[in-house]
């Protein structure tokens, strides 16, 4: 654990999953992980998908945090969805690098279930979708598989590690899209990444690639989620 701020509202605390040592002359390349700012959907905890939403008050001000909790990282080029969701947030966060939408980072559309609640409300809809939502190739009558939003994801994060062998870069996507980059990255199944990874709102992850070497992956604490530690 290492505390790299605490003049900030927040700290920067760090956790590894996986520990490695850089050297000298050792391309490092830092990519920061973020969630988009809340929409009025994610409030009202409804399957948001394709469907394109602005962010609401609350998800533009988790936008400017962003910024504040990436204050001093010499952030060299940044990424978003091409989702205006995604594109807002970068747009706030980090106002002085212009950021380059790419597509291929875009969230999965839900098919029919789009819009879907997930209160209990649309309870028969609800419990379909988390039945057939983790089917590798089921396109959710409509929308796209698992297996098709995984392959452009790779695709994309490829295309990013090409582009930038070093340095730090920021990727601003989704809640169903962060998953498939460190699983990607860490190469784990699919389904394994979609089940096991989760990213709220306004959390921050960093994958640090060294070399050859395993890559390693921090999670952003803030004062408010110490107990995460």
């Amino acid at each position: 654990m290492k505390i790299i701020n605490q003049t900030l509202k927040h700290l920067w605390l760090v956790l590894a999953i996986a520990a490695g040592t850089a050297l000298a002359d050792t391309p490092v390349l830092d990519i920061y992980l973020a969630r988009h700012g809340q929409t009025d959907w994610n409030l009202e905890k409804r399957l948001q998908g394709g469907t394109d939403n602005p962010l609401n008050d609350t998800g533009r001000q988790q936008a400017k945090q962003l910024g504040d909790k990436l204050a001093g990282v010499p952030i060299k080029a940044v990424y978003s969805s091409g989702l205006a969701r995604a594109k807002e947030t970068a747009a706030l966060a980090l106002p002085a690098v212009k950021a380059t939408p790419l597509a291929a980072l875009s969230e999965r559309s839900f098919g029919k279930f789009e819009g879907v609640y997930e209160d209990g409300r649309d309870a028969a809809m609800s419990a379909e979708f988390k039945a057939r939502g983790s089917q590798p190739d089921d396109n959710l009558d409509g929308g796209e598989s698992l297996n098709s939003q995984a392959e452009r994801v790779a695709k994309a994060i490829d295309q990013i590690r090409k582009a930038h062998a070093k340095g730090s870069v920021l990727v601003v996507s989704h809640g169903g899209v962060t998953p498939l980059i460190l699983g990607h990255l860490l190469k784990l199944p699919v389904p394994e990444a979609v089940a096991r990874i989760k990213q709220s709102n306004d959390e921050v992850y960093l994958v640090r690639l060294i070399g050859q070497q395993p890559p390693q992956v921090f999670k952003l604490i803030t004062r408010e989620t110490l107990e995460q530690l």
